[in-house]
């Protein structure tokens, strides 16, 4: 217990820092700054989903980022053990900054597919599509419930080019690529 597992959560190898700047579009610096703040909060260098949600609500201040965090959480807790790791914490934060700085537009809009697709078989349904879209809206607006069955009608007549009633990877994001209308209502502003 403790020793060799605590410190693999707790430092980061030059490996790591390195994977880190190529996914984020972070400088060094600011990843070593931001992972002494994070040991500062959470010194076993693991975070749950409540302290996930509590960080989401300091980005998003003026909507419900509740149920998106959720979303958001459990497409890195690639475990399933109910914690993240500072990397994997900071892809998800940094994704959430840079999409709306306008950086790499195909690395995030992979991003948006890992965390529509909440049940990880490769494929986007319906049913995920508007769980998604209400948190995205709730995160926002901060209020409750929008009929998106018109969007979601469009997306799926438009792009589920091979008429499987799910969107793959590139269908999603050619998508969002092509389609300012369904990017503005499935991506994070």
């Amino acid at each position: 217990m403790g020793g060799k597992n605590s410190k693999k959560h707790t430092e980061l190898k030059e490996k790591e820092i390195k994977l880190l700047i190529q996914k984020t579009g972070l400088t060094r610096q600011e990843i070593l700054d931001w992972h002494a703040e994070f040991l500062q909060n959470h010194p076993d260098g693991l975070i749950d989903a409540g302290e996930f949600t509590s960080i989401y609500r300091q980005f998003y201040q003026y909507g419900n980022p509740d149920n998106y965090a959720k979303f958001a959480f459990q497409a890195f807790d690639n475990d399933n053990n109910g914690k993240i790791s500072f990397s994997e914490f900071l892809i998800a934060t940094a994704f959430s900054i840079n999409a709306s700085q306008g950086d790499d537009a195909e690395k995030s809009l992979e991003f948006a597919f890992d965390v529509y697709d909440t049940d990880d078989n490769e494929k986007v349904d319906r049913t995920e599509v508007e769980k998604l879209l209400e948190a995205v809206y709730q995160l926002e607006t901060g209020t409750g419930s929008y009929n998106f069955d018109y969007v979601i009608d469009e997306l799926f007549r438009n792009y589920d080019t091979d008429a499987t009633g799910y969107l793959n990877k590139r269908e999603f994001i050619v998508a969002l690529l092509n389609d300012p209308y369904v990017r503005d209502y499935l991506l994070v502003n």
